[in-house]
């Protein structure tokens, strides 16, 4: 039987679950959550306004400027165990309040009013709260408007999980493992610069064929993963199709929507014959992928026709390249330039990286490697093929 105890116990760690869930916690300052701060700071007349969330040990304060104190410290550790708003008119005169330190160290808090914040369950993650100095009253009128301001963080919190869990699935949509050809290496990664982006890349199989699309739409977040979700589905429909005509059938399918919104997609889309190697593509305005040969040296596949969306009844050419042993097939969105200097000056550099690999997860590998150093401000994504050596 449940003691008293051991209910509190898995409370507290399926609230901090919901805490670590945000994945907001140790994260940079966000205008949407400034936003609300700077509102509450002028509304409510108060020095302190801030957005906090608490964990197993910590308060971390989200907005208006990110710090950690020790949850012991905390006001709003008191806060998130209860349903309703506290409101503490003089922290000297409260017991549960009045032993931390930022009331008798420099903080010298007195006054506070904190609104807990849930993600639509009973697992309250965090707090909308508000803090003076001096001794202050807080009226019904005043802690109406707070409980409606939390319910605005509130609905930022659950648009972050959604837009985690679009992540998730965009993420779940790109191919997983390759196309079953001992003589073949296919792998690739996208990252998006924001939770979801406008890249996408897909390949299958026809027992015969390897066919492989990497596109890049015009714009980045939710509105371009919206759009590439619409490019995406115009070549799944359309695989099997010779690859200047499926270029042909997704823009004619696809222009009036892209002009309509004012955007575009640049893209590659290839069929290798298994047999002989040879690759015949489409280049719709992409212009960056590269065939890297075994001694470092490359060449660069010439687009055929322009971005998709630009004109309705646009045609595309053919382009033909055959992949010898020993070559990889490289196509890449121009995020991996901002990696470099953010032109195509440095595409001998790609080829550098690409040649310098072991194999197509170790050119991947190294692409992270400089992600995570270089910081682009676009969505990266590559797809790697190696036809292998005898």
């Amino acid at each position: 039987m449940a003691t008293p105890d051991t209910d509190h116990e898995r409370f507290e760690e399926l609230r901090v679950a919901a805490v670590q869930r945000l994945g907001l916690v140790d994260t940079p300052p966000e205008e949407r959550f400034d936003r609300i701060t700077r509102i509450a700071k002028e509304l409510f007349d108060v020095p302190i306004a801030e957005i906090n969330f608490i964990d197993d040990q910590h308060q971390f304060t989200k907005s208006p400027k990110p710090a950690s104190i020790n949850r012991i410290d905390s006001f709003c550790e008191v806060t998130v165990q209860r349903p309703d708003l506290v409101v503490v008119p003089d922290a000297t005169k409260d017991d549960r309040f009045s032993w931390r330190s930022p009331v008798s160290d420099e903080r010298h808090i007195r006054f506070y009013a904190g609104r807990p914040l849930s993600l639509g369950d009973e697992f309250r993650v965090g707090t909308l709260c508000l803090v003076d100095t001096a001794p202050r009253d807080f009226s019904h009128e005043q802690e109406q408007l707070l409980d409606e301001m939390g319910a605005w963080v509130e609905r930022e919190l659950k648009d972050t999980l959604d837009l985690d869990r679009a992540a998730e699935v965009q993420q779940l949509l790109l191919p997983e493992g390759q196309p079953s050809w001992p003589s073949y290496d296919v792998a690739g990664l996208s990252l998006p610069k924001k939770t979801v982006g406008g890249d996408f890349y897909s390949w299958h199989g026809t027992g015969e064929q390897i066919e492989l699309t990497l596109a890049d739409v015009m714009g980045k977040g939710t509105a371009g993963a919206i759009v590439a979700a619409a490019v995406r589905s115009a070549f799944q429909s359309r695989s099997g199709l010779h690859v200047a005509a499926a270029v042909d059938a997704a823009n004619a399918q696809l222009a009036g929507d892209l002009d309509r919104i004012g955007s575009f997609a640049t893209l590659f889309h290839g069929v290798i014959d298994v047999a002989t190697g040879r690759l015949d593509y489409a280049d719709a305005g992409h212009g960056l992928t590269l065939v890297v040969h075994p001694d470092g040296s490359s060449e660069r596949l010439a687009a055929t026709g322009l971005p998709l969306g630009i004109v309705a009844d646009a045609r595309w050419g053919v382009g033909s390249v055959e992949l010898a042993p020993g070559d990889r097939l490289v196509t890449f969105t121009d995020g991996v330039l901002d990696l470099y200097d953010g032109t195509i000056d440095c595409l001998p550099e790609v080829a550098a990286l690409v040649a310098e690999a072991s194999d197509a997860d170790d050119v991947l590998r190294r692409l992270q490697q400089l992600i995570t150093t270089r910081q682009p401000d676009d969505d990266v994504t590559m797809v790697v093929v190696t036809r292998a050596a005898p």
